[in-house]
């Protein structure tokens, strides 16, 4: 019954074409011809009204319709990819959270810098240098940047953890932003 649908759908879209293109090409030759040219106007844009209500519908249009359980082994391979790729960024997130906790509770210079150590490996290990999905580079530096001034209050915040501050905050903006012709992704 679909795939009927589906030629029934084809030969009306087919025929609304047709007359769609007669009614274009009539009012152009009567807007060459100068012969009324308001209505010629009109029927020029009536005869691309069924277009432009056709093209928004030829996308629901299926082109093959598989029953649940009959999946191609491309849809299939696809999809364990897909959720494959869903997990390794779970388990990404979760670390990247991980870490995060770990600055914030930090109570000294050699936690923070461990911390952004980890990072910045795990930032480094996904293969492309991209954040977890649904981690936010500006809460991230929120949260770290909210430890650094807790932490210069008390004297601390030195050197090395100013530039494992810094390389991750500029790894991450590489990452960030378009790339330029034959420049690759960004490791930290």
């Amino acid at each position: 019954p679909v795939v009927a649908n589906m030629r029934w759908g084809a030969v009306l879209a087919a025929l609304v074409v047709l007359q769609s293109c007669a009614s274009v090409e009539a009012a152009k030759t009567r807007i060459r011809s100068g012969k009324t040219p308001q209505s010629s106007r009109r029927q020029l844009f009536a005869g691309f009204m069924p277009l432009m209500i056709m093209r928004p519908l030829a996308s629901l249009a299926v082109t093959e319709y598989f029953p649940p359980g009959e999946e191609t082994a491309e849809f299939k391979n696809l999809d364990s990819k897909a959720t494959e790729f869903k997990r390794k960024q779970l388990e990404y997130k979760k670390k990247w959270e991980s870490l995060t906790n770990d600055i914030v509770a930090a109570k000294s210079d050699d936690d923070v810098v461990r911390a952004l150590q980890g990072l910045r490996s795990a930032f480094r290990d996904t293969g492309k240098g991209f954040l977890p999905e649904g981690v936010s580079r500006d809460a991230f530096l929120r949260a770290v940047r909210r430890k650094e001034r807790e932490l210069e209050a008390k004297g601390e915040w030195q050197k090395p953890v100013r530039m494992e501050f810094l390389d991750l905050k500029m790894a991450i903006d590489k990452s960030q932003r378009p790339m330029q012709m034959g420049e690759g992704p960004s490791f930290g």
